[in-house]
C-alpha cells in the first residue's frame, strides 16, 4: 500500500483481515478507500455497508447496501444478495 496507495484490491483485503479481526472502525476506512477508488464495485460497497452496519451508523449503512445491491443486478458480485436485501429492509424499518 505505501508503494501504491491506489491500490483499491489492497485496500479491500487489508479491510477484511481488519474485520476478521473485529477492527471495524480501520476495516471501514480501508473499505472506504478501496470504494472510493471503484466505486462501481459491489463487493467493496457492500463491505463497506457491513462495517458500517456494525458501527452502528444504520443510515450510511442501508445507504451502501442500496448501492452494492444496484450494482450487483448490473453486473456480478460475491456477497449474497438476497441477504443483502434483507438487511437493507430491516434498516429502512
Amino acid at each position: 500500500l505505501a508503494a501504491d496507495p491506489s491500490a483499491n484490491v489492497l485496500h479491500f483485503t487489508l479491510g477484511n483481515q481488519l474485520a476478521q479481526q473485529s477492527r471495524w472502525a480501520e476495516a471501514q476506512q480501508e473499505y472506504f478507500k478501496a470504494f472510493a477508488a471503484e466505486p462501481d464495485n459491489a463487493d467493496f460497497a457492500f463491505n463497506l455497508a457491513v462495517s458500517l452496519d456494525h458501527l452502528r451508523q444504520s443510515k450510511l449503512a442501508l445507504e451502501y447496501y442500496r448501492r452494492a445491491i444496484a450494482l450487483a443486478e448490473k453486473r456480478a458480485a460475491s456477497f449474497d444478495l438476497a441477504g443483502a436485501r434483507t438487511r437493507a429492509a430491516q434498516l429502512a424499518n
